[in-house]
């Protein structure tokens, strides 16, 4: 299985209060990666991140995927979208997909949707392209730092994971702190603090990491390793460099 962790793909904006459709960013190769990776374009699966979202807010952000990857020349025959609508079918889906995008949202809420339909034991055997965006990264590893946005009051920061990497990022990150607010710094800080226990790479948005088939992980485009306390940059975009099975870069 080749694997990719991704904080976001530069795919749409919102404008007027609607959200329009842009290509993926190819700014650091992952176009061109996906296009090399993906053996067959038969079947994509888009998994929620709720399973009480409304399908049709569901089907909102699938279509922004699946359109996205048409514009950039990735076209599939057949297009399905795994929500909470569908739990039943949630074997016939994974089985045989050639990609399966595990999306953005809520982090422990997508955990909980994938304890419904068990999604662990489902891609146990999985040989296709599997890519988490945010969310979906996060919950990528066997022990998920879910990182708190809402204070002393967010929702369960260490929980179980998919066990599918042994990598722990931050998505959507943003070095320079002048400008957060309180509950920023607070989350912030816990990140600094849990570093201590475990590196954990900030991903500027459009950066992303692969990991091959021989467990061989590298990072592409702008990006921090955060450890012991220390935040340093270790990536730029159109850059890449390699990560070592201890956590560290090479």
């Amino acid at each position: 299985m080749i694997r990719y962790l991704t904080s976001d793909f530069g795919n749409y904006e919102k404008k007027n209060g609607q959200k329009i459709t842009h290509p993926i960013d190819n700014i650091n190769g992952i176009v061109d990666q996906f296009k090399n990776d993906i053996k067959k374009f038969d079947k994509v699966v888009f998994v929620a991140s709720d399973v009480n979202n409304p399908t049709e807010k569901v089907m909102g952000y699938a279509n922004i995927f699946f359109d996205s990857l048409k514009m950039v020349g990735i076209e599939f025959t057949n297009y399905l979208i795994l929500d909470g609508s569908k739990i039943k079918d949630a074997e016939q889906y994974i089985d045989g997909a050639d990609l399966v995008f595990l999306c953005g949202g809520d982090t422990y809420n997508q955990h909980v949707f994938f304890e419904a339909i068990d999604l662990k034991s489902l891609l146990e055997n999985y040989q296709g392209v599997l890519v988490g965006q945010s969310a979906g990264a996060l919950n990528m590893p066997l022990n998920v730092f879910n990182s708190p946005e809402e204070m002393e009051e967010s929702e369960p920061v260490f929980f179980d994971g998919l066990g599918l990497v042994d990598i722990n990022i931050e998505p959507h990150f943003e070095y320079d702190v002048s400008n957060f607010d309180a509950a920023k710094k607070f989350q912030r800080e816990a990140i600094i603090k849990e570093s201590f226990n475990r590196p954990i790479y900030g991903q500027v948005n459009k950066s992303h990491i692969r990991i091959d088939d021989d467990n061989k992980a590298v990072i592409y485009g702008e990006t921090y390793l955060i450890e012991n306390g220390n935040i340093v940059k270790i990536c730029d975009n159109k850059n890449n460099v390699t990560i070592n099975r201890n956590g560290k870069t090479l």
